[in-house]
């Protein structure tokens, strides 16, 4: 699929931020399309990561209609680490750090 990058930061709620990065993947509302869901009202993200409160989130129509908002599978020019959450992570603009899922293992759109 193209592929779109955008310039992102990852702000901690625990007060540390990444700074801008640039995030590489494919933009949540394109995959929301090939899904068959034109207008989203939701998105469900769950990880690989097996325990934890942060191994699922919910994004909302607008966090997934943004057209930076990406499951993103590169950083910086490179593929993602195990740390950044390889092999793919949601990065959304303007979203605590806690809500980009990585280790990326399912997505349900809601209607």
């Amino acid at each position: 699929m193209p592929q779109h990058t955008a310039a992102l930061s990852i702000n901690c709620v625990e007060g540390w931020s990444s700074g801008d990065q640039a995030w590489a993947g494919v933009p949540l509302r394109d995959l929301a399309r090939l899904a068959g869901v034109q207008h989203p009202a939701s998105l469900l993200v769950e990880s690989l990561q097996r325990r934890g409160g942060f191994r699922r989130s919910v994004l909302s129509a607008g966090q997934v209609m943004d057209p930076d908002a990406l499951l993103a599978l590169r950083v910086n020019g490179t593929d993602l680490s195990p740390d950044h959450g390889y092999p793919a992570r949601v990065i959304v603009p303007a979203s605590p750090g806690v809500h980009n899922t990585k280790w990326v293992a399912r997505m349900t759109f809601g209607s």
